[in-house]
């Protein structure tokens, strides 16, 4: 199911679903290296299939994918009125950074839990 936005709970449910796939992706990526490296044209068709595959599982639940390397993703949210993100790296335990559409990354800031965030409930 894909949302249209995200509130916290909502978002930190899907985290060991998201990890696992990450996981995933992190190992696919570093075995189509190796396969670009020994030539291997059909292992790295059906790598490259099985990439896809898991982005298109994480795409389709909302959530966008910034970086493969570091783990990095955003949950879309409503945060004191403005479009917002989650921001989550896969060696957080838990979703605990925000930041606004315009911001990026650089512009993450802590939850405090004195946000107005939008409830999908």
């Amino acid at each position: 199911m894909e949302y249209p936005y995200f509130d916290l709970e909502t978002a930190k449910q899907l985290l060991p679903w998201l990890r696992d796939r990450l996981i995933q992706l992190r190992k696919i990526k570093n075995e189509i290296e190796l396969l670009l490296v020994n030539g291997d044209k059909y292992a790295l068709q059906q790598y490259a299939s099985e990439t896809k595959k898991i982005i298109d599982e994480i795409i389709s639940k909302g959530i966008i994918l910034r970086d493969i390397d570091i783990g990095l993703v955003d949950f879309p949210a409503i945060i004191n009125n403005k479009p917002a993100f989650f921001c989550w790296k896969i060696d957080e335990d838990e979703i605990t950074y925000w930041h606004y559409m315009d911001e990026g990354f650089r512009g993450r800031k802590r939850l405090t839990g004195y946000e107005d965030i939008l409830s999908l409930r």
